[in-house]
């Protein structure tokens, strides 16, 4: 080439003009090669411009797959704290009675009723079964979004899992019972109650306790009373849900400070840091407490109350949300009563959280008429229960306060192993009263 290109000087050009021509031939090359540069770099955009575009579809995708998801894991949520709730009234106020009035056996029919019922989440993952078909998760790698995406429907295999053991024992108590029914008289006749005349329902008196005092209908009450860990992996995977719809909206794959509280505020009981909110309008978190009770006149306590059939300070309408408040209600008659929520799911032993780091009990009370007083109790997981735990007294007011209470005062709580986070302790008189909130606050 360059022999050439010198025969070319030498026979056609001079120095100057060669010069000019080798210049103008090498400016249409570059002019040439960045042509081709500028066309690949503008496919690449393209193409990416492309891939962006169908990834943020997949994810549009999800995101309706993820509101649809919330919906449903809210309503089966729900129909499960309504069946937890029968459950733990029935079994905390109600299963001690000999013989059952009308509205009782309605109760126990509904909690039966409920327990029965086989309940499954099924998640809408159309969009991200494409999504990993796609092979456009690799764009995703590394950022926040992915990581919520695993976090989430690794969130709804747990709850498939979780979901079909509750379900196989379900099945299998719900038949028991039907299946030791007594033949004197029908289902109906339980949550029917109110429709029989006061001889049958007299009559009926030793089936209706042959049902309800058999121990497969009170472990299939039991067992719908005990989805406290359901109800938590219901509640992440509503958060985590949640999150990722804020991502979307801000078009963003790493999380801001308002997806990041979303986060922050689902309650690992892993931790072993105690669930600030207990009571939320009138809600108890169920997730996080299980509900306790007891009184001097339980048969099951002493010989003594079980030979003089002291009757029991509760019943079935002693605890029960009634709009935005948790409404309590104590007969009186026994020398010592208690309700204590507590801060573990259903254990074998007591167990205790860390609450540590909180200062404060903040309380919305009301008394129904005013003027009562009410004992607030903490006991930790080495507490014995003999009363001896530290108790704070309050008086009510036929309107709604605010009561903010030193956790210091509870000098015999150790608040690193919290069994009890909160209790509410009751002496010979009467009282009624509304709990709207119960929440563990830390001093800013």
């Amino acid at each position: 080439m360059l022999l050439i290109l010198r025969k070319m000087k030498q026979s056609y050009f001079g120095d100057n003009e060669f010069r000019k021509y080798l210049l103008y031939a090498l400016g249409e090359m570059v002019l040439v090669v960045v042509g081709i540069l500028i066309a690949l770099q503008i496919d690449n955009w393209n193409s990416d411009k492309l891939q962006q575009e169908t990834l943020r579809n997949y994810l549009h995708t999800i995101e309706r797959n993820i509101g649809s998801d919330r919906a449903s894991i809210n309503e089966i949520r729900s129909a499960r704290i309504r069946a937890l709730e029968l459950g733990l009234r029935w079994a905390s106020f109600g299963s001690r009675r000999s013989t059952y009035d009308v509205s009782e056996l309605m109760f126990a029919g509904e909690a039966i009723d409920q327990a029965s019922i086989l309940r499954h989440f099924n998640a809408s993952s159309s969009g991200y079964e494409a999504l990993k078909s796609s092979g456009a998760l690799e764009q995703m790698q590394g950022t926040d979004i992915e990581r919520l995406l695993y976090d989430y429907y690794d969130t709804i295999a747990r709850i498939a899992a979780q979901e079909q053991d509750l379900n196989n024992l379900t099945r299998m108590l719900s038949l028991q019972v039907l299946s030791s029914w007594p033949d004197e008289f029908e289902r109906w006749e339980m949550s029917g109650a109110y429709s029989l005349t006061t001889e049958r329902l007299e009559s009926s008196q030793p089936a209706y306790r042959q049902v309800l005092q058999a121990s497969t209908t009170k472990e299939l009450i039991w067992t719908a009373a005990s989805a406290n860990a359901l109800l938590r992996e219901y509640d992440r995977l509503d958060h985590l849900g949640k999150a990722f719809q804020r991502l979307i909206e801000i078009d963003s794959m790493e999380l801001d400070a308002t997806a990041m509280a979303i986060i922050d505020s689902i309650h690992d009981p892993g931790s072993g840091v105690g669930d600030p909110n207990v009571i939320v309008d009138g809600r108890v978190s169920w997730r996080s407490y299980y509900l306790m009770s007891a009184d001097a006149n339980d048969p099951r306590l002493s010989y003594e109350s079980f030979a003089a059939g002291r009757p029991s300070p509760y019943n079935i309408n002693s605890f029960q949300r009634i709009g935005d408040s948790l409404h309590i209600d104590y007969y009186g008659g026994a020398a010592w009563a208690g309700i204590w929520l507590a801060s573990n799911s259903i254990s074998a032993d007591r167990q205790g959280m860390d609450y540590s780091s909180y200062d404060t009990l903040l309380l919305e009370l009301k008394g129904d008429a005013g003027g009562e007083n009410i004992l607030i109790n903490l006991e930790d997981a080495e507490d014995p229960a003999d009363g001896t735990s530290t108790r704070r007294e309050l008086q009510l007011s036929d309107s709604w306060q605010t009561y903010e209470i030193d956790l210091a005062d509870f000098e015999t709580a150790d608040l690193s192993i919290l069994f009890t986070a909160v209790g509410f302790v009751f002496l010979e008189e009467p009282v009624a009263f509304s709990i709207r909130t119960a929440r563990f606050v830390k001093e800013e």
